[in-house]
């Protein structure tokens, strides 16, 4: 009795140990499939936001995220083979040419003459010229245009008679009053928005050139350039709402506030071929979408969000699902798939291993109703 006695607790405290082994065990083998996954994804640019962008083979790299999960390695080839060599057959290439330079461009001729020529040239003839293109550049330059508004009066006048004066037509400007011309304000709109310059690159690169030009300046050229041409908008929305396909999505970006920064949302309204539009919005629910599209008719190309359902329901708009969205759902669940998986292999091992009963991290893995079901919070979590 005393022997048996004494081997109780050194039977409790082995399966205690085991126990905890078990346990690193399973960590650290959901750790190295984990990694497994990332290291393949990072093989194919699929890390990040820009997961949905996979190559052609996507079943390929899905069976073998599934076999990772499964637990069967990849074949890999065995270290120590000799590298195997392949005859390629050779090919001709032809030789880099030069393609002339754009006929459009303004040329101006350099003369190189030898000094020998430069000191007597005329005891030389000239018997022939070689012709070098060389493409260079003039520095950008900015002008001040000083308007004259010339005034007159008649020379044969009356004394003592109002005077008429002539004064031609104030020159027009797109800024009523403002300091910048046609050519100055497209400048700035081109290198900010085709360009994607923020105001303080502009604001450094006018000062190269010597114009001291503050980006709160240029912030509000802008801002009266939006009120002219908001009428020329505004026609082109009314032209894609007569369209039979639009196609438009949303995102969302901070907005600076007192506080601390709110989100809201721009929208992009596409008419194939005729009109890229884009619009901003506080919210982004169905008020914002009847703002975007009042009462347009057709087919829209949209994700599955719940702010265009209202659209469907009369049938004038055609619901168009977006690929992108529908895979999106797909990858979810080939997760879950292999995350379930995952979690049915790492069970069965624990049971393998346990003498007595089940593992008890096991136990917290299934839901409180006590039917042996993994609960999926838990399974979610292991993705």
């Amino acid at each position: 009795m005393s022997s048996g006695a004494s081997a109780e607790p050194i039977s409790a405290a082995l399966q205690a140990q085991l126990a905890a082994v078990t346990e690193e065990h399973d960590e650290y083998r959901k750790l190295v499939l984990h990694l497994r996954e990332e290291v393949e994804r990072l093989k194919r640019g699929l890390v990040g936001q820009k997961a949905e962008r996979l190559p052609a083979n996507d079943a390929q790299l899905s069976l073998m995220m599934i076999g990772l999960a499964l637990g069967s390695a990849p074949a890999t080839e065995p270290e120590g083979s000799p590298p195997v060599e392949e005859t390629v057959a050779a090919r001709t290439r032809r030789k880099p040419v030069r393609r002339p330079l754009p006929a459009h461009l303004p040329r101006v001729q350099i003369e190189i003459v030898p000094p020998e020529v430069e000191r007597d040239p005329g005891a030389f003839d000239l018997i022939g010229t070689d012709v070098r293109a060389v493409l260079e550049r003039r520095p950008s330059a900015t002008v001040v245009l000083e308007v004259l508004d010339k005034k007159f009066v008649r020379k044969e006048r009356i004394r003592g008679v109002e005077t008429e004066v002539f004064v031609a037509d104030a020159l027009e400007l797109p800024i009523e009053r403002g300091m910048a011309g046609p050519r100055m304000l497209a400048d700035t709109i081109v290198r900010r928005w085709q360009d994607h310059q923020p105001l303080t690159r502009l604001e450094g690169i006018y000062a190269r050139d010597g114009l001291e030009l503050s980006k709160s300046t240029i912030c509000t050229w802008h801002e009266r350039l939006a009120e002219l041409v908001q009428p020329v908008v505004d026609a082109m929305f009314a032209e894609a709402m007569h369209e039979p396909v639009l196609c438009t999505d949303a995102t969302g970006v901070l907005v600076l506030a007192k506080e601390r920064c709110r989100v809201g949302h721009f929208w992009v309204l596409v008419a194939p071929d005729k009109h890229v539009l884009y619009r901003y919005s506080k919210r982004h629910d169905s008020a914002a979408v009847d703002e975007l599209l009042p009462g347009y008719s057709g087919y829209l190309v949209a994700d599955a969000h719940a702010v265009y359902d209202h659209l469907y329901k009369t049938g004038a708009v055609v619901e168009v699902g977006c690929w992108a969205h529908a895979r999106r759902t797909s990858t979810r669940r080939s997760r879950l798939i292999r995350s379930a998986q995952r979690s049915r292999s790492l069970t069965s091992e624990r049971s393998s291993l346990a003498h007595d009963g089940q593992h008890p991290r096991e136990e917290a893995t299934r839901d409180p109703s006590g039917q042996g079901r993994p609960d999926r919070r838990r399974v979610l979590s292991m993705v």
